[in-house]
């Protein structure tokens, strides 16, 4: 399975150091009225079997797109999608600016949690959880009551409910913007019934659309996370990709046409690449080396990495001792587009996507000298600029 459109975006670096650096686009639909458009706008197109490849700058891209419109082409909208991505994730009383990080803090009322974080059925301690979660960044608090591992029992939908309607309910009171992690529809009913701004979905539509239809009743904010099997289940076999970054590509672009004709608007849904579902730690990897691809669909990308086990794989260590590797790759997931980030520390992800942000996004000039700069320090030696304090008043407009 391929999708029809697929655009490999420059990095960050080059597109910074030179605006017209060049996309990488590949189609396998519509060939040939690509290749008339191509050529109108003096494109070269290069064929080979079902596909066909070019690399044009942005403003190309701009003009091809107009010439597929005028064709009629069904690869125009993916295209014009592409270009043009979604600059809010609308919520369901508020909206996320997409140019901005945005940390998704984890609340599991489970003990059996692989991270070893979940803190209980209680509602004081999750109170206060979510309050830690605020106070270190996070802006939306993410409340699940079932964990997703396979070797864990389903939760009865009644106890579900009444594990996170309540805890939804005081958050919603306390003036958290809250998630409910949750497949089934009567508990994504209840919880947007007690305030939820969003339902993130794991199952990724494989036990339907009413999830997401419950989503869409109270214009809440849905996360279509890929998943190859429902959830909780392992497959029988392995799953064997040619290409997981392409076919999981194919896989979003189908299933966000199936949300759409189940009446939920593109600017409610974010899509997350499922890491950890249905795939080995390599192809997690690969996801993660290659997600700027995903930004083909125009949609804003979550990302939900934190301490899982394809970390292990790589480090060795538990998941209690992930977390610098998770905010490294919370960093370089941010520079591929990614803009939030389901985690379990939240003052880490933070952090890193401050300075991924300063490094990636910022314009320039934008830390240039102004009252808040490092202490200056006239011939200070290396012991000096190690205390807290300049040695004396920087000079106006001085950033060290």
């Amino acid at each position: 399975m391929n999708p029809a459109l697929r655009v490999v975006p420059p990095s960050a670096a080059q597109l910074a150091a030179d605006p017209g650096a060049p996309f990488i686009v590949v189609a396998e639909s519509d060939l040939e009225a690509l290749a008339f458009a191509t050529a109108a706008v003096g494109l070269g197109l290069n064929r080979k079997g079902s596909a066909a490849r070019l690399v044009a700058s942005r403003q190309e891209l701009g003009r091809l797109a107009e010439e597929l419109e005028a064709r009629a082409s069904p690869l125009a909208p993916r295209l014009r999608r592409f270009l043009h991505p979604l600059t809010q994730w609308q919520l369901r009383t508020r909206s996320l600016d997409l140019a901005r990080p945005h940390i998704m803090g984890i609340l599991n009322l489970t003990e059996d949690s692989f991270s070893g974080d979940g803190v209980g059925r209680g509602l004081r301690g999750a109170v206060a959880r979510a309050e830690e979660l605020r106070a270190s960044g996070a802006c939306i608090v993410d409340v699940g009551a079932e964990t997703a591992r396979a070797d864990r029992p389903v939760l009865a939908v009644e106890d579900e409910v009444r594990a996170v309607a309540p805890v939804v309910a005081a958050l919603v009171r306390e003036g958290h913007c809250v998630s409910i992690d949750t497949y089934k529809p009567a508990v994504a009913r209840a919880a947007l019934g007690e305030g939820a701004e969003v339902v993130n979905d794991i199952s990724g539509l494989t036990l339907g659309t009413e999830a997401a239809a419950e989503a869409a009743q109270s214009a809440a904010g849905y996360v279509l996370n890929y998943s190859y099997s429902v959830p909780k289940k392992r497959p029988a076999r392995p799953p064997v990709y040619r290409d997981v970054v392409r076919e999981t590509l194919a896989w979003m672009d189908q299933r966000l046409e199936e949300l759409l004709a189940a009446g939920l608007p593109a600017a409610q849904i974010a899509i997350d690449p499922g890491i950890a579902f249905g795939k080995s730690h390599d192809e997690d990897l690969q996801i993660l080396r290659r997600l700027g691809e995903l930004t083909t669909l125009g949609q804003p990308i979550l990302l939900a990495h934190s301490r899982k086990n394809f970390i292990g794989s790589v480090s060795g260590r538990p998941p209690s001792d992930r977390e610098l590797e998770t905010q490294i790759a919370t960093a370089l997931a941010f520079e591929q587009g990614a803009r939030i980030f389901r985690v379990h520390d939240a003052e880490g992800a933070r952090r890193a996507t401050e300075i991924a942000a300063a490094i990636v996004a910022a314009a320039k000039g934008a830390f240039a000298p102004d009252a808040r700069s490092w202490p200056w320090r006239a011939g200070a030696s290396a012991t000096h600029m190690t205390t807290a304090g300049p040695d004396r008043p920087a000079p106006a407009g001085q950033r060290w």
